[in-house]
């Protein structure tokens, strides 16, 4: 028992797995915090630049502001070179799992997007982000 005129420590759901990377990630969502540094750890820093094809109905009016805010949230560098009704192309770079993010929100998309296939084609190998 606590002396009396001292608070007793009481655990958060957080505390319970200080060396698990992924509730400080639901934590750091939770509160708001910038994604791009959310999954950048020690042994993950590593960026990838990669041009990301995008192939289906596109409406492109509501779909290339809804890739920049995205992209943007996520973290990521983004570079958007051609933009038709059937495919949209831009160059993401970042670390791999933001990336991957941006593929998988992009395949979802908003309601008036109809995203057949996405192709990913990597323009750079590894590199650490320590010379960035």
């Amino acid at each position: 028992m606590s002396p009396q005129g001292f608070a007793k420590e009481i655990p958060t759901p957080y505390s319970l797995f200080d060396d698990d990377p992924f509730p400080k990630f639901v934590q750091a969502l939770w509160c708001g915090k910038p994604r791009a540094n959310i999954l950048m750890t020690e042994q993950d820093s590593s960026h990838l630049l990669e041009r990301m094809t995008i192939v289906g109905d596109l409406e492109v009016a509501s779909f290339v502001p809804w890739i920049r805010r995205h992209a943007a949230k996520l973290g990521l560098s983004h570079t958007i070179s051609h933009t038709s009704p059937i495919r949209i192309e831009l160059e993401v770079a970042g670390p791999e799992e933001l990336i991957d993010m941006m593929e998988m929100g992009c395949s979802l998309g908003p309601i008036d997007v109809w995203v057949e296939r996405i192709e990913r084609t990597a323009l750079s190998a590894k590199r650490s982000s320590a010379g960035l």
